[in-house]
């Protein structure tokens, strides 16, 4: 088949068992809404729109009837960060209990870069949206523009391993953060923020 589920058979979707979740802690006074995916699941194919955090998505598709496929979507991340504006990262910008595991941290950047369509929040400002979750590692989209916005979700991915790259730190804790831990943000020159660290997922 020249159009297989890749994307979607490589999730293990962890989070189908959970209600979607918002940690408080996030960003004192931003509202929490659940991302809004926007894209065609083959090529050719119409938009479609599903919400919650890009591994529910997959969850969504592959429980559509007869199934939906996307398209293999190569990882094009070192293109995207050769684009990239210099970025403004700030480590630990916010209280996510000690940072993601490093290894999750890769996992949600993984769901991303291989995503077709649009990751969309609300208009804001003062909107966050949970985009990618694994484990104990999720990605916000936090919006202070006043109307919504629609980047692409693989671009997305560029900015994790922005973060990654300069807010990794050992971390000798809880048994499930045992060594590499990650937590920061990028603001982008869009007026929106990406935001990595601790969640249950």
């Amino acid at each position: 088949m020249k159009y297989l589920l890749i994307f979607v058979a490589s999730i293990v979707v962890a989070a189908a068992a959970h209600s979607w979740r918002a940690r408080s802690i996030l960003l004192d006074g931003y509202n929490i809404k659940p991302m809004t995916w926007r894209g065609s699941v083959k090529e050719g194919g119409p938009e479609m729109t599903f919400h919650g955090t890009i591994e529910e998505v997959a969850a969504q598709i592959r429980a559509t009837e007869p199934p939906l496929t996307w398209s293999y979507i190569r990882d094009q991340h070192r293109a995207i960060r050769k684009r990239a504006e210099v970025p403004n990262i700030t480590c630990d910008a916010v209280d996510m209990n000690s940072g993601a595991p490093l290894s999750q941290a890769w996992k949600i950047r993984d769901n991303l870069v291989h995503a077709p369509g649009t990751c969309g929040v609300e208009g804001g400002p003062g909107v966050c949206s949970r985009i990618s979750c694994s484990g104990h590692a999720a990605a916000w989209l936090c919006n202070d523009n006043l109307s919504c916005i629609h980047p692409k979700c693989s671009d997305l991915a560029a900015h994790i391993d922005e973060i990654v790259d300069e807010c990794q730190e050992t971390n000798t804790g809880h048994s499930h953060r045992h060594g590499k831990t990650v937590s920061g943000q990028v603001a982008n020159d869009d007026d929106y923020r990406v935001i990595v660290g601790y969640d249950d997922c």
